[in-house]
């Protein structure tokens, strides 16, 4: 395996069109998938009320991992960012998330696997940031091989 560098990493992370956020919830690890986008030294999120937006409100230190895979090469990479989470309230900045987002995710929305069109600021959203407190990455590197594959398959 190869480490990234910072750049690699992040550079990684904001292609994902999904990555995954950790949280600890009632004193238990909890991930959850998420569409993010970043910006700056800030990935955001939107999310609603529930098991994740609590975790956050009672402990805002998470992890958020983004990997891709290529299943021809059997290649990976696998960016992960350290950080504290803290709601984004109305501001110039949560406009600008929201923004960022549908332009990110504009081809998927409307497709079949949407619920619909996107309410930016529906009565229940919430725009959650996490600020980079610190980013690792690490590749399959150079001497990939059947033992490197994910999960040393």
């Amino acid at each position: 395996m190869q480490p990234l560098t910072r750049v690699q990493a992040l550079d990684l992370l904001t292609a994902a069109p999904v990555a995954h956020i950790g949280v600890i919830s009632n004193g238990e690890p909890y991930v959850t998938p998420i569409s993010f986008v970043v910006t700056g030294n800030l990935i955001a999120l939107r999310t609603v009320p529930g098991r994740r937006l609590e975790a956050i409100r009672e402990n805002p230190r998470v992890c958020i991992e983004a990997s891709e895979f290529d299943p021809t090469s059997g290649e990976w990479a696998s960016a992960i960012v350290w950080g504290s989470a803290h709601e984004i309230g109305d501001t110039p900045l949560r406009t600008g998330v929201v923004s960022m987002m549908l332009e990110k995710y504009r081809d998927a929305i409307g497709s079949p696997f949407s619920r619909g069109e996107i309410q930016p600021f529906s009565d229940q959203t919430v725009v959650v940031g996490v600020d980079i407190e610190e980013v690792t990455g690490m590749s399959s590197g150079a001497e990939f091989g059947p033992r490197t594959r994910p999960g040393r398959l």
